[in-house]
């Protein structure tokens, strides 16, 4: 189940009270550096034009370019990458401590900006276990269940948190917020800002952070790898990052904690949304680093981006459309899948579709939104898609699913941490078990924000240092949330052994028919047993979310036996160090 690693990459792409105290920043350093890399096969591969000083990283000085006097910058806590993840954990930190944020492009571009639909909140007391077991099901019951208790508990405290840095939700008519629901969500759980929720939260904590005299952003600044200090293999711990800036002089970042929170994979994709800078980066260095990985063969793809043969990322179309009422359609017009299920099982039916028909696309009708709600809720899209030349209150639009979250990462523990003392991991660069094999709708914002702020929290705690923002929910569960965790965990215990005795007698059976052929025509299928044997490894090794599927099938899941392993991975970009090259038009995966 954890097949396809990837192969290292080396050369890449407060509110209130803490505001008070840690003054106004007047001047914030800005550096420029753009660096691209990019991937071909099935798995990533070495990049073919790599830098000198990043063939070898390993210790504090193997990732400066020889001959070269790197610039010393020295500072408590440094944050590589300045989305929603890495200005919330900024925004939590004691003001006392000197912090020190990498962007590796401008601090906009950063996938934080791109969410859409909105950001998962625990309705009410009620919703507990539904939004615990919607997680799950989602999530294929492979999630970590005590992370999962964390997010949706802190998830109050959370969206409190944001009103008070001046983020607007949309509100009904009484003042209260308004939620909408997405894929695989039971009710209505997600609270947004029009279809631009990731873009209203992300400017308004980078305009919090650039209030705090204790943070320094530095744009366009490229990490390469990371600083250790060694007391021997065993005590190695992180102090710092190695970088580069715009001119391409080498950085020596010199901290107590280092902070991933550099975002996932998508730049290594052919049609991805994600922006062409996210090539996984932190991934690459862990592996150098024997940092512990947790699911790197797990990704998720979207079912609906905005179908086209221009260059150029992927846009999302929301699932929150869906969620309105927005179906999708054969080229009969004609509808082919429930369009509320988790994201795997919808891509997964999107591509079959695709194949039956012959057809690079499906498409998408907003018949049954009504006009006002669309110009409204989804007025981003409607005039994205206006400027395309389709009118969506009018006409469906083409779509096609595309590469768009990373469910694996830097394997992390409750606090954030990650195998390596002293250094940290938050957002989609990190794996800390809440999703599991795919992504719930909406999760990934909150995910992010709550993690991100225990990391923070964990730093200052080491520290002796009170946090701005002190915790406000519990460590474990307790009352009727502790009967429901326990419950849920016995869910997904039992799921997942259900799950590999289904798949161990799949694999029994399999291997006894190629036998059987074999010793039928052993001159024919001699070698037939061997290589189903190795087809059956590939298959549990490498598995795709959108197989091996166990969704319950009473809520609506596909078949997943009938799903090839590959129907939901669109094409890695092939290796082009430019990155302009036009892509080719998309269709299913072979």
């Amino acid at each position: 189940m954890h097949g396809n690693r990837f192969t290292p990459v080396v050369d890449t792409r407060a509110q209130g009270s803490n505001e008070r105290a840690c003054g106004q920043n007047e001047s914030l350093a800005t550096l420029r550096q753009t660096e691209v890399a990019n991937a071909t096969g099935n798995q990533l591969q070495p990049v073919a034009e790599t830098t000198a000083a990043a063939e070898a990283p390993a210790s504090q000085n193997a990732s400066i370019t020889p001959g070269t006097s790197p610039e010393a910058i020295t500072c408590d806590v440094v944050i590589v990458g300045c989305g929603v993840a890495g200005l919330y954990c900024a925004l939590n930190l004691p003001c006392q401590l000197s912090v020190v944020m990498l962007a590796k492009t401008t601090v906009d571009e950063c996938d934080s900006m791109l969410a859409q639909g909105g950001i998962c909140v625990q309705h009410d007391a009620d919703d507990y276990a539904p939004f615990f077991e919607d997680t799950l099901r989602a999530g294929h019951f492979e999630n970590r269940c005590e992370s999962v208790d964390l997010m949706i508990r802190a998830s109050r405290s959370v969206i409190d948190s944001l009103i008070g840095y001046g983020v607007h939700f949309e509100r009904d008519e009484a003042g209260q917020l308004r939620y909408t629901r997405e894929g695989a969500h039971s009710r209505a759980r997600i609270c947004f800002h029009d279809d631009t929720t990731g873009a209203e939260i992300t400017t308004k904590l980078l305009a919090a952070v650039r209030k705090l005299g204790n943070v320094r952003i530095l744009e366009n600044t490229r990490m390469n790898d990371i600083l250790t200090s060694e007391n021997g293999a065993s005590n190695q711990r992180c102090s710092g990052i190695a970088a580069f800036d715009a001119a391409g002089r080498a950085l020596r970042i010199n901290a107590q904690a280092t902070v991933w929170a550099c975002g996932g994979i998508g730049g290594t994709y052919e049609r991805s949304t994600n922006f062409p800078s996210l090539t996984g980066d932190a991934l690459h260095i862990a592996r150098a680093h024997d940092i512990a990985l947790e699911h790197t063969d797990y990704v998720q793809i979207h079912p609906t981006s905005l179908y086209t043969t221009e260059p150029g990322r992927a846009f999302l179309i929301s699932e929150s459309c869906r969620g309105e009422g927005a179906v999708l359609l054969d080229a009969h017009g004609r509808r082919f899948v429930d369009e509320l299920q988790p994201r795997d099982v919808v891509s997964a039916a999107i591509y079959r579709q695709m194949e039956r028909e012959g057809s690079d696309h499906v498409r998408l009708s907003f018949a049954n939104v009504p006009k006002d709600e669309i110009t409204g809720h989804f007025q981003h899209i409607y005039e994205h898609c206006l400027a395309e030349g389709y009118d969506i209150t009018r006409e469906p639009i083409p779509v096609v699913p595309a590469q768009h979250y990373f469910m694996g990462g830097v394997h992390v523990d409750r606090a954030s941490a990650t195998s390596m003392p002293e250094l940290y991991a938050a957002g989609e660069t990190s794996c800390n078990g809440v999703h599991g094999k795919n992504r719930l709708a909406s999760n990934s914002l909150l995910e992010s924000l709550v993690f991100a702020q225990r990391a923070a929290w964990d730093i200052a705690r080491r520290r002796g240092l009170a946090a701005p923002h002190p915790q406000t929910y519990a460590e474990h569960p307790a009352g009727a949330d502790a009967q429901a965790y326990e419950r849920l965990c016995a869910l997904a215990s039992e799921k997942l052994q259900a799950a590999s005795t289904r798949e161990s007698e799949e694999t029994r059976s399999h291997l006894a028919t190629c036998e059987a052929d074999a010793q039928n025509d052993d001159a024919t299928h001699g070698d037939k047993a061997h290589n189903a044997h190795s087809a059956v490894s590939r298959r549990n090794d490498g598995a795709h979310v959108a197989t091996s599927s166990c969704y319950d099938s009473s809520n609506g899941a596909y078949d997943a036996a009938s799903s090839r392993p590959d129907s939901t991975h669109p094409t890695p970009r092939a290796a082009n160090p430019a990155h302009t090259t036009a892509r080719q038009k998309e269709a299913v995966v072979a």
